[in-house]
Protein backbone atom coordinates (compact mmCIF):
# COMPACT_ATOMS: atom_id res chain seq x y z
CA UNK A 1 0.00 0.00 0.00
CA UNK A 2 1.34 3.14 -1.17
CA UNK A 3 1.67 5.78 1.66
CA UNK A 4 2.18 9.66 0.41
CA UNK A 5 1.94 13.59 1.95
CA UNK A 6 -0.78 15.45 0.66
CA UNK A 7 2.18 17.75 -1.27
CA UNK A 8 3.24 14.52 -3.17
CA UNK A 9 -0.06 13.57 -3.62
CA UNK A 10 -1.66 16.91 -4.87
CA UNK A 11 1.27 16.61 -7.29
CA UNK A 12 0.56 12.84 -8.74
CA UNK A 13 -2.99 13.43 -8.40
CA UNK A 14 -4.06 12.05 -12.07
CA UNK A 15 -1.74 9.11 -11.81
CA UNK A 16 -3.12 8.27 -8.16
CA UNK A 17 -6.45 7.61 -9.58
CA UNK A 18 -5.22 5.82 -12.58
CA UNK A 19 -3.49 3.86 -10.12
CA UNK A 20 -6.24 3.39 -7.62
CA UNK A 21 -8.53 1.85 -10.52
CA UNK A 22 -5.66 -0.55 -12.37
CA UNK A 23 -4.44 -2.19 -8.97
CA UNK A 24 -7.09 -2.21 -6.79
CA UNK A 25 -4.89 -1.32 -3.86
CA UNK A 26 -5.50 2.04 -2.07
CA UNK A 27 -2.96 5.10 -1.57
CA UNK A 28 -3.35 6.69 1.73
CA UNK A 29 -2.34 10.49 2.33
CA UNK A 30 -0.50 10.94 5.19
CA UNK A 31 -1.45 14.48 6.42
CA UNK A 32 0.45 16.35 9.76
CA UNK A 33 -2.19 15.29 11.98
CA UNK A 34 -4.13 12.07 12.43
CA UNK A 35 -7.24 13.19 11.78
CA UNK A 36 -5.98 14.57 8.48
CA UNK A 37 -5.34 11.28 6.36
CA UNK A 38 -7.41 10.16 3.83
CA UNK A 39 -7.33 7.36 1.66
CA UNK A 40 -8.01 6.95 -2.35
CA UNK A 41 -9.85 3.96 -3.80
CA UNK A 42 -11.42 3.32 -7.06
CA UNK A 43 -14.67 3.58 -7.56
CA UNK A 44 -15.60 0.02 -7.89
CA UNK A 45 -13.68 -0.92 -5.31
CA UNK A 46 -16.05 1.37 -2.94
CA UNK A 47 -19.02 0.15 -4.65
CA UNK A 48 -17.79 -3.31 -3.75
CA UNK A 49 -17.07 -2.51 0.17
CA UNK A 50 -20.70 -0.49 0.17
CA UNK A 51 -22.62 -3.64 -1.43
CA UNK A 52 -20.84 -5.93 1.42
CA UNK A 53 -21.73 -3.30 4.22
CA UNK A 54 -25.40 -3.63 3.67
CA UNK A 55 -25.50 -7.47 2.59
CA UNK A 56 -23.91 -7.78 6.16
CA UNK A 57 -26.33 -5.20 7.82
CA UNK A 58 -29.36 -6.66 6.59
CA UNK A 59 -28.43 -10.33 7.49
CA UNK A 60 -27.65 -11.67 4.21
CA UNK A 61 -24.27 -12.94 4.94
CA UNK A 62 -24.88 -14.76 8.02
CA UNK A 63 -27.57 -16.73 5.81
CA UNK A 64 -24.31 -16.72 2.74
CA UNK A 65 -22.33 -18.41 5.87
CA UNK A 66 -24.84 -20.87 7.04
CA UNK A 67 -25.69 -22.16 3.75
CA UNK A 68 -21.83 -22.82 3.06
CA UNK A 69 -21.57 -24.93 6.69
CA UNK A 70 -24.79 -26.99 5.29
CA UNK A 71 -23.44 -30.43 4.75
CA UNK A 72 -26.35 -31.18 1.87
CA UNK A 73 -24.25 -29.01 -0.22
CA UNK A 74 -26.98 -28.14 -2.56
CA UNK A 75 -29.89 -25.18 -1.78
CA UNK A 76 -32.56 -25.25 -4.11
CA UNK A 77 -32.86 -21.49 -5.23
CA UNK A 78 -36.62 -21.99 -5.80
CA UNK A 79 -37.32 -22.73 -2.08
CA UNK A 80 -35.24 -19.90 -1.19
CA UNK A 81 -37.59 -17.05 0.80
CA UNK A 82 -36.16 -13.94 -0.78
CA UNK A 83 -38.38 -11.56 1.16
CA UNK A 84 -37.26 -12.91 4.52
CA UNK A 85 -33.37 -12.17 3.13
Amino acid sequence: MEILSPTDARKEFYNILKKVNEDHQPVIINGSKKENNAVIISQEDWNSIQETLILEQTGVMDKVREREKDDSGFTNVDEIDWDKL
